[in-house]
């Protein structure tokens, strides 16, 4: 049986609803910002890769928090059914207010600094941001097969993840981001006409795949255009 993102209704009553007049708005602000993302992404590089360096300082040093200062809960948590809320009942619910004062402390100074590096221009600055991007997608990689893999599997998929994530950036970060803006983007338009349509996993997961290839190819087209036109300029 097909998989569908919600519960079976019957399209005619799901259309006499108000449920797409109030989510219009949502979603159509997310479909334009899908669309963006996935096809114009490398235009607004400037204000895109400030804004996914603080999420990956944020993101790099919550995991090193628990993972100095509490590796028992973190490993606890990990094998648990729902590895997020556990982790944040942990921050936010448990005893140890040190720890939570510290891990909140790390996540700004984390995000704060890394999105300083990201507004300087430098061979050494850009390397550091490339480094918390690969390390910051192979988490997120990590905590989503949490769903679907076993711990040490997952560990060890998401350490090849991670190495090949890190060439990639490490050579060109700029085209990784429009490789990870593609996808980002197709993802998000594909899960929301998923959930207004209540459509099947399989057209989601190929809905996201085509516009993944279409906007990464057409990202990288934009991107070559630009590098010929500023060569271009220079001579």
């Amino acid at each position: 049986m097909a998989v569908s993102f919600f519960s079976p209704l019957k399209r005619n009553r799901l259309m006499h609803t108000n449920l797409p007049t109030l989510g219009a708005p949502i979603m159509i602000v997310g479909l334009l910002a899908g669309f963006f993302l996935c096809f114009y992404g490398n235009v607004a590089r400037k204000y895109l890769v400030p804004l996914r360096s603080v999420l990956s300082g944020a993101m790099v040093s919550l995991a090193l928090a628990f993972l100095i200062m509490q590796p028992e809960t973190l490993i606890a948590s990990l094998a648990s059914k729902n590895t997020i809320k556990a982790l944040l009942d942990h921050l936010i619910k448990g005893d140890d207010y040190l720890f939570s004062i510290i891990a909140l402390a790390s996540i700004a100074i984390g995000g704060l600094l890394l999105f300083a590096l990201s507004r300087k221009s430098g061979l050494v600055t850009g390397k550091v941001v490339a480094l918390f991007a690969a390390v910051s997608m192979a988490l997120f990689i990590f905590i989503l097969l949490l769903e679907f893999l076993p711990l040490t599997l997952n560990l060890l998929v998401s350490g090849i993840l991670l190495i090949l994530i890190l060439i990639f950036c490490m050579r060109d970060f700029a085209s990784y981001m429009a490789f990870e803006n593609s996808v980002a983007g197709a993802l998000l338009i594909s899960y929301l006409l998923a959930r207004f349509w209540y459509l099947d996993l399989w057209i989601f997961l190929a809905w996201a795949l085509i516009l993944s290839i279409l906007g990464i190819l057409s990202q990288i087209r934009s991107m070559k255009k630009h590098t010929a036109k500023r060569e271009g300029a220079d001579v």
